[in-house]
């Protein structure tokens, strides 16, 4: 058994499927079965998962099983992974793996930017964390909306973007639309009108622009919000992993 899980942590999948395969079948031991199974997961998701999902009734192996199969939806869908690591969590009140299951659940709230729902989960079960960690989960930088983002970019160009702290990208926003709006009005009183039907026609494309972009700065603050408290989260030991077997 040690060597196989030497084997997954050098990420050699194609040689741990090999062994446990082999051992299972010399022993039928359900544990190289789960071994093989999270191997499988590595070289191609759909088949592994159908592999754990059989597994998850046998009385050895079918926890780590289960929360092996809610791992897998950590990064696609982790909200979908939350509720399978609460639902292990209230199934079984005396499960071996409640401290994996319940740091995991608490990993999968944050990356889905539900913090505060995150430090109460590991609280209430008792996972071993530091308190910068649960001091970040109770006042976490400000969230940013992005369709209030979009909406104050509509009204006034780069107000958005300044909202989701981005001062350049606003000042350049503001610039850009304030002077197509001033060779509009220009071209307007000039009644040169083929002028202004290309700026306009432009500026229109700059505008949407623009309120596209605030959108997007508002996402891309609430990305780099919610990746800076996971990096705190793998940096207490909680990084995304299928609960393992010991030597």
């Amino acid at each position: 058994m040690p060597f196989l899980l030497e084997l997954y942590e050098e990420e050699d999948y194609n040689g741990l499927r090999t062994e446990a395969l082999r051992a299972d079948h010399e022993t039928s031991d359900p544990r190289y079965r789960y071994l093989a199974a999270l191997a499988r997961v590595e070289q191609d998701q759909d088949d592994g998962l159908r592999e754990l999902t059989t597994l998850t009734e046998d009385s050895e192996v079918g926890e780590l099983a289960t929360l092996a199969i809610a791992s897998v939806w950590m990064e696609e869908a982790p909200r979908l992974s939350a509720a399978h690591y609460r639902a292990y969590l209230d199934l079984h009140p005396e499960g071996a793996h409640r401290m994996h299951a319940a740091g995991q659940e608490a990993y999968a709230l944050a990356a889905e930017g539900r913090f505060g729902m995150a430090r109460t989960v590991l609280e209430s079960e008792g996972v071993a964390v530091g308190p910068e960690l649960l001091s970040t989960l109770s006042d976490p930088p400000k969230w940013k909306r992005p369709a209030l983002a979009s909406f104050l970019s509509g009204a006034l160009p780069g107000a958005g973007q300044l909202y989701a702290g981005q001062p350049r990208e606003a000042a350049s926003a503001l610039l850009v639309n304030a002077m197509f709006i001033g060779g509009m009005t220009y071209a307007a009183r000039q009644e040169q009108w083929a002028a202004f039907g290309v700026l306009a026609f432009f500026g229109v494309g700059f505008y949407s622009g623009n309120v596209y972009g605030a959108a997007d700065a508002a996402i891309r603050h609430n990305r780099g919000v919610r990746d800076d408290i996971l990096d705190d989260f793998e940096a207490a030991g909680l990084e995304p992993a299928p609960p393992m077997l010991g030597p």
